[in-house]
C-alpha cells in the first residue's frame, strides 16, 4: 500500500483539480438545500398563512393557476408538510420550458408569491445542485462529478492512514507557521473526518442520476417495479373528473393519510395522486396512483412499504442523499457534508494554485541566479 501511495496521490489531486469547482458549486448548493423547505418559509413569510378551519379544494388552486397563467403546464401542486404552509404550484412554459411557481393559500385560494426561478432563489439553488441548470446535460455533468468525489473519498483516507497507532497525529492541525502547512493539514484532516458522508453522499448521488441504469442492474438480482407511466388520448370537449373527488376515491381505496401532492402528465389528462404512506419509515414514502383525468379508471399504482426490494433500494436514494432518513440529527450530518466539500474543495484550489505560485517563484530565483554564477 506504501508503494501506491503517491500514485494515488497524485490521482487525487488531478481528479480533484479536475472538478473542484464544481464540486465547490455542489458544496455551496447542497449546503443550503438541506434545510430549504424552512428557508423557503424565512426568505418568503407570506407563504406562512393564518390557519382556518376549512381548505379550498385542490381543483380551486388548479383553476387559480390555469385563469392566472393560461399559457403554462401545470405539472404539479403540492401541499405544505406545515398546517400554515401555502400550496405551491409548479408550471412549465411549453415552449421554453421555463419553470415557474406560484404559492396559493390554500384556505383562501389567494396567490401569495408567482414567479420564475429568480424569484424563488431556494429552487433556483436546487436546480443548480441537481442539473447545472442545464438540463439532462447538466444531470450527467453531475453525476461525473459524483464519480470524481467518490474516488476522492475513497483514495483520501488510504493516503492519508497514518497507522491504527498515530491515528491522533493525522488529524493534527498545524496552525502556527507556514500557511500552506496549515491548510494543507486542515485539508488531509477534515478530509478524513467526512470521508464516510462524502462517500454516501456521492455514491447516492451518482445512483440517483444514473437511476434507470442502476435498477436494470438490480433486476439481474430480483424483481423490480416501476413507477406507472400511463398515457390517454385527448378527448375534444370531454369534461374531467374533479380533481377533488379522485383525493376522495385514492384516500378511500388506499387508505386516509394525508394528501403531499398531485401530479399531471400526458397533457394533463393522467392525475397522479400522492398520498403519505403508512406502510413505510421513509420520510418521504407516498402513496401513487394513478388516475384517467376523463373516467377516474385507476390506470396503475406505486405503494411506498409494499414495493420488491429493488424498488425500495432506489427510492430510499435520495431520502438518504438529502439527509431525511433520520429527521433532524441526519439533515444536520448531511449539512456538514456540505460544509465539507465546499472547505475540502477550496482548500484543494488553494493548495494547487499556492504550489503553482511557488514553483514560479522558485524558477524565477534559478533564472536570476544563472547570470551571477557565470560573471564569476
Amino acid at each position: 500500500m506504501k508503494k501506491l501511495r503517491p500514485l494515488l496521490l497524485k490521482l487525487h489531486r488531478w481528479v480533484g483539480l479536475s472538478v473542484g469547482l464544481l464540486l465547490l458549486i455542489q458544496g455551496l448548493t447542497g449546503t443550503v438545500i438541506v434545510f430549504r423547505d424552512e428557508l423557503d418559509r424565512v426568505i418568503h413569510p407570506e407563504i406562512v398563512v393564518p390557519v382556518a378551519p376549512t381548505r379550498i379544494p385542490v381543483q380551486q388552486i388548479f383553476d387559480t393557476a390555469r385563469a392566472t397563467h393560461p399559457g403554462e403546464t401545470i405539472t404539479r401542486v403540492e401541499l405544505s408538510r406545515w398546517d400554515d404552509g401555502a400550496a405551491l404550484v409548479k408550471l412549465t412554459d411549453p415552449d421554453t420550458k421555463a419553470l415557474r411557481l406560484m404559492s396559493v393559500d390554500p384556505f383562501r385560494g389567494t396567490i401569495l408569491r408567482d414567479g420564475g426561478l429568480l424569484t424563488w432563489p431556494m429552487e433556483l439553488i436546487f436546480q443548480i445542485h441537481y442539473t447545472l441548470l442545464a438540463g439532462d446535460t447538466g444531470e450527467t455533468i453531475v453525476g461525473i462529478e459524483g464519480l470524481a468525489l467518490l474516488f476522492m473519498a475513497i483514495t483520501g483516507p488510504i493516503i492519508w492512514w497514518p497507522g491504527l497507532k498515530r491515528i491522533g497525529t493525522g488529524f493534527r492541525v498545524m496552525w502556527k507557521g507556514n500557511v500552506d502547512r496549515r491548510w494543507r493539514t486542515i485539508h488531509r484532516a477534515g478530509g478524513a473526518a467526512a470521508a464516510l458522508l462524502l462517500l454516501v453522499s456521492a455514491t447516492t448521488g451518482v445512483l440517483m442520476v444514473w437511476k434507470e441504469e442502476a435498477r436494470v442492474a438490480l433486476r439481474s438480482l430480483g424483481p423490480v417495479t416501476d413507477k406507472p407511466t400511463p398515457k390517454v388520448a385527448k378527448i375534444p370537449g370531454q369534461a374531467m373528473v374533479p380533481i377533488d373527488r379522485l383525493v376522495a376515491r385514492a384516500k378511500a381505496e388506499y387508505g386516509e393519510t394525508p394528501l403531499r401532492q398531485v401530479r399531471f402528465s400526458s397533457g394533463g389528462r393522467v392525475v397522479a395522486v400522492f398520498l403519505d404512506s403508512d406502510l413505510t419509515i421513509r420520510a418521504d414514502g407516498t402513496k401513487q396512483i394513478y388516475y384517467n383525468a376523463y373516467t377516474g379508471d385507476d390506470l396503475g399504482h406505486y405503494v411506498a412499504g409494499a414495493l420488491p426490494a429493488g424498488s425500495e433500494f432506489i427510492d430510499w436514494l435520495y431520502t438518504v442523499h438529502t439527509g431525511m432518513f433520520g429527521g433532524t440529527l441526519t439533515q444536520l450530518l448531511f449539512l456538514l457534508s456540505g460544509v465539507s466539500l465546499t472547505g475540502l474543495s477550496a482548500t484543494g484550489l488553494w493548495l494547487w494554485y499556492s504550489r503553482r505560485r511557488q514553483k514560479s517563484r522558485n524558477r524565477a530565483a534559478r533564472a536570476a541566479a544563472v547570470p551571477v554564477a557565470e560573471a564569476h
